[in-house]
């Protein structure tokens, strides 16, 4: 198993802070940025090589990932990160798809356990879901029928629809499948859209189960107002943990 974190947006929202930094790069209560602790929990969860995709500030990742010397890193730069979705780092990034895979967002802030469950799951390929959380507005939701992720979106608001967090689990065929319709896409030149919609696109051919997170915690960070919220959630989560020892920079 390995995992692919996709880097490569612009995280305009963020207003002054993504001029000089990647979204990831946000500090979190204990000292690690976003990166860090996915980087940690993953590797602590028994991941220990990354695909990293990237957009502007490349050498700020490279740079993080020397802090876990340990890990093997292969970082892909998509050089139209201003122009495209993350469907083209996607596209750019196939050519490592060898073995199964998680498959997250970077800014995404999860706890460990949420991933050793995911991982222990004997089911090949899963999503997450959230049957209890709110509908968000403006982020993904994912329609669920019979167990199977059907539909990822942000504008369905059905009643088999559900808050939904861009963390897959998937076994290889799967993953290859969702990248063979993305292909598909990068070469009609629709490359402003999330690489969900091409996933859409096959999901009735496919298998991917859908797991609920609510006794765990996973959320993005899009702007301001999410780091804050986030960045107090999970100090809250975290404490039902000890504290982690910090890495030196």
């Amino acid at each position: 198993m390995k995992a692919i974190i996709f880097n490569s947006g612009i995280g305009k929202r963020m207003g002054e802070f993504t001029q000089k930094h990647p979204k990831a790069m946000v500090t979190l209560y204990n000292g690690e940025t976003i990166f860090e602790r996915q980087i940690r929990i993953l590797g602590e969860c028994g991941i220990d090589e990354f695909v990293i995709t990237t957009g502007p500030f490349e050498e700020q990742f490279k740079e993080k990932a020397k802090n876990f010397p340990e890990y093997k890193f292969h970082f892909v730069h998509n050089p139209l990160y201003d122009k495209t979705n993350y469907i083209y780092s996607m596209f750019l990034a196939s050519e490592h798809f060898d073995d199964d895979f998680l498959l997250l967002h970077g800014d995404l802030v999860f706890n460990k356990k949420l991933v050793e469950e995911v991982l222990a799951d004997d089911r090949p390929s899963i999503c997450l879901y959230n049957e209890e959380k709110s509908l968000p507005e403006k982020d993904f939701k994912g329609r669920i029928i019979d167990g199977k992720l059907r539909e990822v979106s942000i504008n369905i608001f059905d009643d088999d629809c559900f808050a939904f967090q861009p963390l897959y689990k998937l076994q290889k065929k799967d993953l290859l499948h969702w990248a063979k319709a993305v292909a598909t896409f990068v070469q009609d030149g629709n490359t402003g859209v999330y690489a969900e919609n091409a996933l859409n696109t096959i999901l009735e051919d496919m298998d991917i189960r859908a797991k609920s997170y609510k006794d765990n915690y996973i959320d993005e960070i899009d702007n301001f107002d999410d780091y804050d919220r986030v960045s107090n959630d999970i100090a809250e989560f975290d404490k039902k943990k000890p504290l982690i020892k910090e890495r030196k920079n």
